[in-house]
């Protein structure tokens, strides 16, 4: 009798569950495997994995939920702001965001009827890089000094370019106790000996030696950003006129010394001995091969469990040097990874079996030469539906709340 009863007790909730479940597949799936990343300092593109509707299709498109504070760790309220994707396609860049912010997002997905998802998606966070502050400071006259007799060297506040024609005329000379005395500029070049840019090589008349001048540039001098010299105390500077014999080239970095050596009138001067030839190394290799590209992930079941299939494009290889392509497993959406399985240099397929339900899988496929250099690699996530008694108890849990971490839409 007592197994009547349990047999008739078992039916019941079988026919109890034949609703729910008709009700749970009228669901699209959860969206899985949702990554951020920046773009620029008020935009940042959020990818997924592509969810089914309840009939095994696409869905139709995607909401994607997003505020500055976590709503999944802290269990409670709604995300501050949304916005729809206008197709299926997997990926958005959400733009108007502030700069230096941290952002939280979460994804549902809807089908052609409008019916939502019944959960958020894991969260994924990023934060938008710094904004950039425009340049708009002009540079100054720093320092000045008469390198020679005909030869002054001006450095600068920051980095500067000349007027490609003409440079000479932005600068001007004039003696500081009579400064209707003009000494003539003839040329300008920046000097190549400094690499930031920062000194200019102006060449002048034959100079009056300790004679005090004052050199002022004009607003034709500009810093890299555009920011033209200000005209007034900090476009000019003081030098005092020399008699050195030049030691400069017309153009270009200051010329070396040249020290004359008389020789003895009996010994001819020795000829330079040959230098020996350059050898020249090869570079070492550091580029590792192309990545895959078109990496899929999708599950068959198992029994009570389930295999994970994976498909992609072959590398590139451009350089004809790839011997292997690791595949690696994670657990924790990324953050670490197990040890790497090799899949041989030429498989663009892989199964995994005996997958358990009900967890997201993230995994990376890199490429690796013959010299040991490994690509970044391509990662993709999945989250596995619940297995056997597990579907029911997940179902019936959809049903009621979402729980864990994947909660509830309100």
């Amino acid at each position: 009798m007592n197994t009547k009863k349990s047999l008739l007790a078992l039916i019941a909730a079988a026919v109890l569950a034949i609703p729910l479940l008709a009700y749970a597949a009228a669901f699209p799936e959860n969206v899985s495997g949702v990554a951020a990343s920046p773009v620029d300092s008020t935009s940042i593109n959020v990818t997924w994995n592509a969810a089914k509707d309840g009939a095994g299709g696409l869905v139709k498109n995607y909401r994607i939920y997003y505020d500055t504070v976590s709503i999944q760790l802290a269990q409670q309220g709604d995300y501050a702001m949304q916005v729809d994707t206008p197709t299926n396609a997997t990926s958005y860049v959400v733009t108007g965001l502030e700069a230096g912010t941290t952002y939280y997002f979460s994804l549902t997905a809807f089908d052609n009827a409008g019916v939502e998802s019944e959960s958020y998606s894991f969260e994924a966070s990023v934060a938008t890089p710094a904004a950039q502050q425009a340049d708009i400071t002009s540079p100054t006259v720093a320092k000045v000094e008469a390198v020679d007799k005909t030869h002054v060297q001006v450095e600068f506040s920051e980095a500067i370019r000349l007027p490609a024609l003409l440079p000479e005329t932005a600068f001007t000379i004039t003696e500081q106790i009579n400064p209707s005395s003009l000494l003539e500029v003839e040329d300008a070049w920046t000097d190549a000996a400094d690499a930031t840019g920062k000194t200019v090589i102006v060449e002048t008349a034959v100079q009056a030696k300790d004679v005090n001048y004052i050199l002022t540039a004009a607003v034709a001098v500009m810093d890299l950003a555009g920011n033209p010299i200000v005209s007034g105390s900090t476009d000019s500077g003081l030098f005092t006129g020399s008699d050195l014999e030049p030691v400069m080239e017309q153009e270009g970095a200051p010329a070396a010394e040249i020290l004359a050596v008389e020789l003895p009138a009996e010994l001819p001067a020795a000829e330079p001995a040959p230098l020996p030839p350059e050898e020249t190394l090869p570079l070492p290799d550091t580029t590792p091969p192309e990545d895959i590209t078109s990496f899929m992930l999708s599950w068959k079941a198992q029994l009570d469990k389930f295999i994970i299939v994976m498909n992609w494009k072959a590398s590139l290889n451009t350089a004809k040097d790839l011997i292997d392509q690791i595949l690696y497993q994670s657990m924790d959406k990324g953050t670490t990874y197990g040890a790497g399985t090799s899949l041989g240099k030429d498989a663009t397929k892989h199964e995994l079996p005996d997958m358990e339900g009900g967890k997201e899988y993230t995994f990376k496929i890199t490429t690796k030469d013959t010299v040991g250099n490994e690509s970044v690699g391509v990662v993709k996530s999945i989250r596995l539906p619940q297995t056997g008694i597990g579907l029911s108890l997940f179902l019936l849990g959809s049903a009621l709340t979402a729980g864990g971490i994947l909660r509830r839409k309100q």
